[in-house]
């Protein structure tokens, strides 16, 4: 590792209890101290038995603190995980409170849906802690299984005529499939701004949008952060010039809660859709859809359980048969070790590690092969980074990428691979390598991916 890149840290070790007891002499009454136990708790209410972190770390470079937080994660041993932008890993916390839920459940299943405050259908504590923890109001709150749900939620919702256009970009997820169909279906206007891929301001984004502004935009739906090359777009001034048009916004915020402070009253949105099974590292199944207040009367409701002639509201988004309850309960207990540790704080480890990457990656390739902003432009920077190494990273080179990806994962290096369009590129795919940073990941980490990637790519020669 470059030492001149970040400060000195321990090195990073297996997660297996045997090395840790002997490499650093910790004891087994130790493990219940750091809050490494597996043993499950005799209490099911929500937050119980969270890992004793006592408060987040002294400095970011604290790694004895956040070995702690990486022994929380059930990740096997020797895997180098760098695909949260993918799915999350669950923590142990949440991982022995779903088998209790689930065991809670299951014993008198009728109960806990009529009865259970927690376990019940109407999931009014999981709504009312995550209003908390994303700076919303609880009746703001409706609970999906993920981001493309909530997403589709707004888009078939909303009352669009034939004309009314949508303006996104290119690098939406999933490829604009909600507004391809409604352009197909209701003969809507579908304009996609091309974004940079290393814009130098949030000021150039802005002045995209405005540009690309008509009497006939009625929405704009884009990405939080682009699942590409990490863009984090500038949403609340987005969203500040949306008003000033009369235009609603949509959010796409399938990366932000969990890997950066995100709170819907600052941004100013009228939707948000996001993920909670990936950088919160919630069950597999759940997610978040944010109707700002004054809204909901504007969306029509395309899953119902019940229905009325009078006013709309977020209730009637929330009522769409049995949800997967326990899942959704453990959403609480995975907010509070986030909380435990400090949001801000979880947010600039994951910002500092990505940048580390970036530095290597420019260190090892040179900047032009790095597909994301700039280290240092960190308004625009997240925990995801894609670069391609080779000479020509257009149309001739994903099965390059592809190789590089597959030859890691023999390797127990998990990324992932994208291909998206640019306009400096003439409409060819630019194709990359993406890589995830996460408080599971440390340092050495990357350096063993980027020395791995190297080897890789001399045998590909």
């Amino acid at each position: 590792m470059n030492s001149n890149i970040i400060p000195k840290k321990i090195s990073d070790v297996s997660a297996s209890r045997r090395f840790f007891l002997k490499t650093f002499g910790v004891t087994t009454a130790g493990f219940a101290t750091l809050g490494l136990t597996d043993s499950l708790e005799t209490s099911a209410a929500p937050g119980a038995g969270l890992p004793a972190l006592a408060g987040p770390p002294r400095t970011l470079m604290d790694e004895w603190y956040w070995l702690k937080v990486r022994m929380q994660f059930v990740l096997k041993p020797g895997l180098i995980y760098l695909n949260t932008g993918t799915e999350g890993s669950m923590p142990r916390v949440v991982l022995r409170k779903m088998q209790e839920y689930f065991k809670r459940f299951a014993s008198f299943p009728y109960d806990c849906i009529v009865n259970d405050p927690l376990l019940g259908a109407g999931l009014a504590q999981e709504c009312e802690c995550l209003a908390n923890f994303l700076g919303a109001d609880k009746d703001e709150i409706v609970i999906t299984s993920n981001t493309t749900e909530g997403l589709g939620m707004v888009a078939n919702g909303l009352d669009l005529q034939e004309g009314d256009e949508v303006l996104s970009t290119t690098q939406f997820w999933p490829y604009n499939s909600c507004w391809y169909v409604l352009r197909d279906r209701k003969k809507i206007v579908l304009t996609e701004v091309e974004l940079p891929i290393k814009p130098q301001t949030k000021q150039e984004i802005i002045d995209l949008f405005e540009q690309a502004i008509t009497p006939q935009t009625k929405v704009m739906s884009f990405c939080h952060i682009n699942y590409t090359n990490g863009l984090r777009l500038p949403v609340k001034e987005l969203c500040e010039l949306g008003r000033e048009h009369g235009i609603i916004t949509l959010i796409d915020g399938a990366h932000a809660p969990g890997m950066i402070d995100v709170n819907f009253h600052d941004l100013g949105c009228d939707f948000y859709a996001g993920s909670l099974h990936k950088w919160l590292c919630g069950p597999p199944g759940t997610g978040v859809l944010y109707i700002r207040q004054g809204m909901v009367d504007r969306l029509w409701p395309t899953e119902i359980e019940s229905y009325s002639t009078g006013p709309v509201m977020c209730a009637h988004f929330r009522g769409r048969g049995q949800q997967i309850t326990p899942a959704i309960a453990a959403l609480i207990d995975v907010i509070n070790l986030h909380t435990s540790i400090g949001k801000d704080t979880v947010e600039q480890r994951i910002l500092a590690l990505n940048k580390y990457c970036k530095e290597r990656i420019i260190h090892e390739w040179g900047a032009d092969k790095l597909l994301s902003p700039l280290p240092d432009n960190e308004e625009l920077c997240t925990g995801i980074a894609a670069f391609n190494p080779f000479e020509t990273p257009y149309a001739t080179q994903p099965s390059k990428i592809s190789a590089v990806y597959k030859a890691l994962y023999q390797k127990n290096i998990v990324t992932r691979t994208v291909g998206y369009k640019e306009k400096h590129t003439d409409e060819k795919p630019i194709s990359a390598l993406r890589i995830s940073t996460h408080l599971y990941n440390t340092f050495d980490q990357i350096d063993t991916a980027i020395a791995e990637i190297k080897e890789i790519i001399k045998s590909l020669e």
